[in-house]
C-alpha cells in the first residue's frame, strides 16, 4: 500500500497556524467570539515623607516609627525613620489620614487629617518630638552566693547557705565540706591526712587545742558563716598543720552577748539519753558545754553451764547444770565544759 507523507514544511505551517484557528472560531451556537481580557489599571497611589527631629536640640531621631492610620484607627501602612530622621512612606491610595511618630523617651506625636491625593506626595515637614520623663519603678537585684567557692590557695564552704545542717553542730557542717572526712568518732581528716590544724575566727582556740571531735559538737551549725580548707598552708602557720588549715567563720552576731542550750534527752524501759550543747559568751569570755551520756537497766539476761565428769574408761561418773537469770544495769558517758578568752584579734 502507498502511503503519502507531508513534507516537514508544511507540518510546521500547520502546527503554527493551529492557536490562530482556534482563537478565531466562534462560540457554539452563533455566539460572539472569546478574547483576552485585559487588567483594569490600578490607581496610581500617593506616597507620605517627613523628618523626625528632637524637640530640644533639632537633632534628627533615628528609627522613630511612623504608623498611617485610617479613619477607624486601623495601620494601614507605617516604617521607622532612618539615621537621619527622614522618611518615605509610599504605596498610600488616596484618603483623609492620621500620621502617628512613636519613639522610646519621647511623647506620642499625631498628624491628624492628612490628605493623601491620587499620585500625589505629602511632605509634613520636621515633626518635633518633646521629651517624656518617666519615673521607674524600683529595680531589686537579689543575688545569691555560691555554696563553694575555689580560690588559688583554698576551698571555701559557705555554710550559712546551706540549710540541711540546720540544728546539727560543727561536725555536720564539715561532713559536707569538699576534701574532708569526718568518722564516727567525730574525728576530722583532709584528704587522708590527720595532721591538720582547725582555727575558729583566723585564730587558734585552746578548745580546738585539746580536742578537735569535742571543739566541733560545741559550734552550733547555724552559728557557722564559712568553712575555709586551706591546702596549701603558707608559712605563716605552724607546722602541725603540714596537712592542712581548717578555718571556721562564725557570723559576726555570734559574738554577741548571750548563750544558748540545747537538750536532748531520750528514755525508755531499758534505757535512757542525754545530750547537751549550750554555749555562752560574756564580752571577751565564753563558755561552752557539750556531751552525750547513756544509761541501761532493766535489760534481761540469763546463763546456763552444763558440766558432765568421766573416769579414764569414759564411766560416767556425774553432771552439774547452772542456770541463772541476770538483769544488766550500766551507764556510760562523756561530758565537756569548755571556757575560751580571746586575749586580741588574733590569739585566744
Amino acid at each position: 500500500m502507498k502511503t503519502n507523507t507531508l513534507p516537514p514544511a508544511l507540518l510546521a505551517a500547520a502546527f503554527l497556524t493551529a492557536p490562530l484557528l482556534g482563537h478565531g472560531q466562534g462560540a457554539p451556537g452563533g455566539g460572539r467570539a472569546a478574547t483576552a481580557t485585559a487588567a483594569i489599571p490600578r490607581a496610581a497611589a500617593g506616597r507620605i515623607t517627613g523628618t523626625v527631629t528632637e524637640a530640644a536640640t533639632g537633632k534628627p531621631v533615628s528609627y522613630a516609627t511612623v504608623s498611617v492610620l485610617d479613619a477607624a484607627g486601623k495601620a494601614i501602612n507605617g516604617g521607622v525613620a532612618g539615621d537621619d530622621g527622614k522618611f518615605v512612606l509610599p504605596g498610600i491610595p488616596a484618603g483623609t489620614y492620621t500620621v502617628q511618630i512613636t519613639f522610646l523617651g519621647f511623647k506620642d506625636e499625631t498628624r491628624p487629617g492628612v490628605v493623601v491625593a491620587t499620585g500625589g506626595t505629602v511632605a509634613l515637614g520636621s515633626i518635633k518630638l518633646a521629651a517624656s520623663a518617666q519615673a521607674l519603678k524600683e529595680v531589686v537585684v537579689t543575688g545569691r552566693k555560691q555554696l563553694i567557692e575555689e580560690r588559688v590557695d583554698r576551698t571555701i564552704y559557705n555554710a550559712d547557705v546551706d540549710k540541711t545542717t540546720a540544728g546539727g553542730d560543727a561536725t555536720d557542717v564539715l561532713k559536707r565540706v569538699p576534701l574532708l572526712s569526718v568518722d564516727l568518732d567525730g574525728n576530722v581528716s583532709l584528704r587522708g591526712s590527720s595532721n591538720i590544724r582547725v582555727l575558729i575566727n583566723n585564730k587558734p582556740s585552746t578548745i580546738a587545742a585539746n580536742s578537735i571531735a569535742d571543739a566541733l559538737k560545741q559550734i552550733p551549725a547555724d552559728q557557722i558563716q564559712t568553712v575555709e580548707v586551706i591546702t596549701s598552708p603558707s608559712a605563716k602557720y605552724d607546722a602541725e598543720g603540714s596537712g592542712g588549715i581548717i578555718n571556721i567563720v562564725l557570723k559576726k552576731d555570734s559574738n554577741l552577748h548571750g548563750g544558748s542550750l540545747g537538750v536532748d534527752v531520750g528514755a525508755g524501759l531499758r534505757a535512757t539519753n542525754l545530750g547537751l550543747n549550750g554555749s555562752y559568751r560574756t564580752g571577751k569570755m565564753a563558755f561552752s558545754l557539750g556531751g552525750f551520756g547513756r544509761a541501761s537497766y532493766n535489760q534481761p539476761g540469763s546463763f546456763e553451764n552444763s558440766q558432765m565428769t568421766y573416769d579414764t574408761t569414759r564411766t560416767f561418773l556425774s553432771s552439774n547444770r547452772q542456770t541463772a537469770d541476770t538483769r544488766r544495769n550500766d551507764a556510760f558517758g562523756r561530758y565537756t565544759l569548755g571556757w575560751d578568752y580571746d586575749i586580741d584579734k588574733h590569739n585566744s
